[in-house]
C-alpha cells in the first residue's frame, strides 16, 4: 500500500472493552437563544476536559445489546427512532418514509451534483472563524462523555451475532485551513443507486463551504455524518486547547447546518417527523492522518464520541491506485473481518472510488456481507481498539507529526 494514502487524512487505534451504557441528553431548544456577538468557544482550553474513566470493563451480562446501544449512539439529544441495525440493501422507495426529507428539499438532478464539484481549491486564506457562540455552547454539553467499553481507537468491531458479516463504508470529507477541498457527488450517487449505506467523517470548515452537499447527506436515511476535527489538524501534536476547539467547533458547526435545514420551507412541508429522522448530532469521530495521542483521545471520549480508525486502507488518495485496485483491497481485507471499516475519501481525492463501488458491492453482497453505518456497527456487537493510533501498523504515521500541525504544512 502507497504511503501517500494517508497525506489526505485517516487513523486511529483499539481498546477490546465492552460498552458502557450511556445516558441521553436533553432535546436541544428548536430556537437558540439570542446572543451577544460570537466571541469563539467560551471553553476551549485544557481544563474543561473530563479525566479518564478508570471504571473496570463490564460483564457482559450488564452491557446493552446491539438495539439499545444503536438507539443511544443515534438518538442522542434526538427523538428519531433509529431503523434496524441491519437491513435489506434495496433503495427506500421514493416518497416514503425515511427518504421523505430528502425527496423533499432535492430533485434527483440536484443530489446528483456535476463533475466540477470535485475541483479542489488551494492556496485560500485560512479561515479560522468559530462557529456561533450559541452552538459551540450546546455542543459542550450535548453528549455525555463516552463510555469506557467505547474508548480507544476502534479499528474493527466483533458482532455478537457469530454469523453477521457487516462492512461499514467511511469516506472522509476533509479539508486544510487554507483549501476548499471537493465533494465526489458521483460517488454518493453511486451508493444512492446501490442502496449502500456509508458514514461521511466531515470536517467541519468542509461543512461550512460546502453547506448544500452538507444537507443532503444529513436528509438522507442511508447516511450518517461523522466528525473529522475542524481544519484536519494533526492533533496529536497542536495544543490541548485547540485540539477541544477542533473537535468542538466541527458538532457546532453541524448544528448549525441542521438548525438551517430546519427552517427551510421543504423540511416545514415534509413535517416533524421527517426532520426528526436527521441525527441531532454527529456521534462519531475520526483523527486527522491517523494520529492521536492519550490526551486528544481523552478530548473526543469527554465530548462524548468514540474515535473511530479503519481496517481497510484503499490506498484512493493515490492518483495510481485503479479502481481495480481499490477493489482488489477491499475484498481482500473484508475477509479477515465480520466487523469491517474501510476508509476512502469523497472529497475530491478519491480518485478512482466512485468506479470501484460497482467492482466491489455487488461480490460482498454476493458474499453475505452487509453495509452498515459506523453507529450500527457498534451498535452490533464489540469494538476491537488500541491505545495507539496508527494507519496499518504501530508507529507508520510518525512521519506527519513533523508535517502537520494546524491543518497545514508548518
Amino acid at each position: 500500500m502507497l504511503l501517500v494514502v494517508v497525506v489526505a487524512g485517516f487513523g486511529a487505534p483499539v481498546s477490546a472493552a465492552q460498552p458502557l451504557a450511556l445516558k441521553a441528553p436533553a432535546a436541544l431548544p428548536q430556537t437558540p437563544p439570542a446572543q451577544p456577538a460570537d466571541t469563539g468557544p467560551a471553553s476551549g482550553s485544557a481544563d474543561r476536559l473530563l479525566p479518564p474513566q478508570d471504571a473496570p470493563t463490564q460483564s457482559a451480562e450488564a452491557t446493552p445489546g446491539p438495539a439499545q446501544l444503536l438507539d443511544l449512539l443515534l438518538n442522542r439529544g434526538s427523538s428519531a427512532k433509529p431503523g434496524p441495525a441491519v437491513d435489506h440493501q434495496e433503495p427506500i422507495p421514493d416518497g416514503n418514509d425515511p427518504a421523505t426529507l430528502r425527496n423533499a428539499c432535492w430533485t434527483p438532478a440536484q443530489l446528483a451534483g456535476s463533475p466540477t464539484d470535485r475541483t479542489i481549491q488551494r492556496g485560500l486564506k485560512p479561515d479560522r472563524t468559530p462557529p456561533p457562540a450559541w452552538a459551540i455552547r450546546a455542543a459542550e454539553t450535548a453528549l455525555p462523555p463516552l463510555a469506557h467499553g467505547l474508548k480507544g481507537s476502534i479499528r474493527s468491531v466483533e458482532p455478537a451475532d457469530p454469523q453477521a458479516r457487516l462492512v461499514a463504508l467511511t469516506f472522509d470529507l476533509c479539508e486544510q485551513a487554507g483549501e476548499r477541498a471537493g465533494y465526489d457527488a458521483e460517488l454518493v450517487d453511486a451508493l444512492r443507486a446501490q442502496g449502500v449505506k456509508a458514514t461521511f467523517m466531515a470536517g467541519g470548515k468542509w461543512l461550512r463551504t460546502h453547506p448544500e452537499q452538507a444537507m443532503q447527506l444529513m436528509a438522507d436515511p442511508r447516511f450518517e455524518i461523522g466528525n473529522h476535527s475542524w481544519t484536519h489538524a494533526n492533533l496529536r501534536v497542536v495544543e490541548d486547547r485547540e485540539v477541544r476547539e477542533q473537535i468542538l467547533w466541527t458538532q457546532a458547526e453541524y448544528q448549525v447546518l441542521r438548525r438551517e435545514l430546519a427552517e427551510r420551507p421543504c423540511a416545514q412541508a415534509a413535517g416533524a417527523a421527517a426532520m426528526s429522522r436527521v441525527p441531532a448530532w454527529p456521534v462519531v469521530f475520526r483523527f486527522p492522518y491517523g494520529t492521536c495521542n492519550q490526551g486528544s483521545l481523552d478530548a473526543a471520549a469527554a465530548l462524548g464520541l468514540p474515535a473511530i480508525q479503519w481496517s481497510i486502507v484503499t490506498g484512493d488518495p493515490d492518483k495510481g491506485q485503479s479502481a481495480a485496485a481499490i477493489a482488489r483491497a477491499v475484498l481482500a481485507g473484508v475477509k479477515g473481518h465480520r466487523g469491517a471499516i474501510v476508509v476512502a475519501h469523497a472529497n475530491g481525492r478519491g480518485w478512482n472510488t466512485a468506479r470501484a463501488l460497482p467492482l466491489f458491492v455487488p461480490e460482498l453482497l454476493k458474499q453475505g456481507y452487509r453495509f452498515v453505518t459506523v453507529s450500527e456497527l457498534l451498535s452490533a456487537g464489540r469494538p476491537v481498539a488500541v491505545e495507539e493510533c496508527y494507519e496499518e501498523r504501530p508507529g507508520d504515521n510518525r512521519r506527519y507529526d513533523a508535517l502537520f500541525g494546524r491543518g497545514s504544512k508548518r
